[in-house]
């Protein structure tokens, strides 16, 4: 500790980064706050790439560092408008015979409140902070959503530290306290019985080192860190590893896990939370781990949805949906992205009119008209959704435009994540009074980013 101190002391005096290091004076600041610098508190650092996401760092006690914009954050919750959208989602999921658990995670600030330096608060309040992730989490139920009583761990922390104490991702330690909750919530579900189980059980794996997002901008604004902190990581393995579990034919997992970073399985064994695994040995079940890194609030569950896994015949019974409880829900895109992914689309559906096109690679602000609904053979066409399918992968940026013969037009932008497979895409036609009762004329599709081979575009209406 008194080397770090002492590089700490060091750094205010040699180093100045972005001219923000050199404002502390040695014969002011005392300890490890030699670390810290006024740039921190610039808005000018948090304006590009990842450094938006960690507007702005606070310090808090014991080297922990905090984002004031997201971690002391004390508004959650999904917009009213949206509400009838999420149990819209859940009754499809529903009527699929599949049941969703969301699986929420509570903010920095509200697990780790005994961190915080009372005058670096940035407007957070406990009290109204947590009687609004408690109203969250009823609005998910009420939608329709299995949903643990995650208040019992904001109340009452558990031992260990839930998340890193310079990094936005939960520890082991946070993701078990997680899992079992959820497990305990799950097993109270009547559908639980039929689920087909199987026992695991869980061992120390290597440790988990952790530089820390935050720490990382924290060296980049003033040019200190704290360095790395160590953590035990797990593994989860069956109970059953003999020769015969290895080669028997396995079914179809019936619970699958979606969710970002702090879900998601690595290769790198040392950047694995094990909350698969928890899941796993606290339910006593098989599951199909679909959850990846950066990838916002619904990419993993559209990962999984259209890809080959899912069989909207032989569904799953159960979707583990693990989410921050920053995101609110709130994109009316992602509905209609999902519900028709959900019902499995045009195979399972009628088709009103199709067309597919050949073209050179595609253009940025190119206008490609995908479907036209005009002259002797125009249909009657005010609801149903549109199923793209693209050849070239790699066109994940573009825009969707829908005229209506009442002179409106609805203009959607698809930006899917590098990590997202790309050549699929569903839209539900809008739902907004402004179309209600008008009939498609058009359908065209224009990039925002250039294509790298030539391409098939193959569009279809459904109802």
């Amino acid at each position: 500790m008194k080397s770090l101190i002492a590089l700490g002391l060091a750094a205010c005096a040699l180093f100045s980064v972005q001219g923000a290091a050199a404002d502390n004076n040695p014969g002011t600041c005392k300890g490890l706050e030699c670390l810290m610098c006024t740039g921190l508190s610039d808005p000018s650092h948090y304006t590009e790439g990842r450094m938006k996401l960690m507007r702005e760092i606070v310090p808090g006690k014991d080297r922990w560092l905090f984002r004031s914009a997201v971690d002391l954050t004390n508004d959650f919750g999904i917009p009213a408008p949206m509400r009838p959208e999420f149990a819209r989602l859940m009754d499809t999921f529903h009527r699929q015979g599949i049941q969703v658990a969301m699986a929420i995670q509570p903010t920095r600030g509200l697990m780790h409140r005994d961190k915080l330096y009372a005058d670096k608060l940035h407007g957070f309040d406990y009290n109204r902070a947590s009687n609004n992730l408690s109203n969250y989490l009823q609005q998910l139920r009420n939608g329709g959503a299995i949903v643990a009583p995650m208040m019992q761990l904001v109340q009452t922390p558990p031992t260990g530290e839930f998340f890193f104490r310079r990094d936005h991702h939960w520890t082991p330690s946070g993701a078990e306290a997680t899992a079992r909750l959820m497990a305990e919530e799950i097993r109270r579900q009547p559908f639980y019985a039929e689920l087909d189980k199987k026992q695991y059980r869980t061992e120390p794996g290597v440790m988990v080192p952790k530089d820390g997002t935050l720490n990382l901008a924290l060296s980049y604004i003033c040019g200190n860190n704290y360095g790395f902190q160590y953590v035990r990581g797990y593994q989860t393995i069956p109970t059953d590893q003999g020769a015969d579990a290895l080669f028997d034919d396995a079914p179809d997992p019936q619970v699958i896990l979606v969710g970002d970073s702090n879900a998601a399985a690595r290769e790198d064994e040392s950047k694995q939370f094990n909350f698969d695994g928890y899941l796993k040995q606290y339910l006593d079940v098989d599951i199909l781990n679909y959850a990846l890194p950066g990838v916002g609030q619904d990419g993993s569950l559209l990962e999984y949805l259209l890809s080959e896994n899912y069989k909207p015949k032989a569904p799953p019974k159960l979707i583990i949906w693990e989410l921050p409880a920053n995101y609110q829900l709130e994109s009316e895109l992602m509905y209609r992205q999902l519900i028709p992914a959900i019902k499995g689309g045009c195979p399972v559906s009628t088709e009103v009119m199709a067309n597919r096109l050949q073209r050179p690679a595609l253009k940025v602000n190119e206008r490609i008209e995908l479907l036209s609904n005009a002259g002797e053979a125009r249909k009657t066409v005010n609801g149903g959704f549109l199923d793209i399918r693209i050849s070239d992968k790699n066109v994940k940026d573009f825009y969707v435009i829908v005229y209506y013969d009442n002179g409106a037009r609805d203009k959607v932008w698809f930006r899917r994540e590098a990590v997202v497979t790309g050549g699929q895409y569903y839209l539900e036609l809008s739902r907004a009074k402004e179309f209600a009762g008008a009939n498609l004329l058009s359908v065209f599709m224009e990039p925002t980013k250039p294509g790298s081979a030539a391409t098939q575009v193959e569009t279809r209406l459904c109802l």
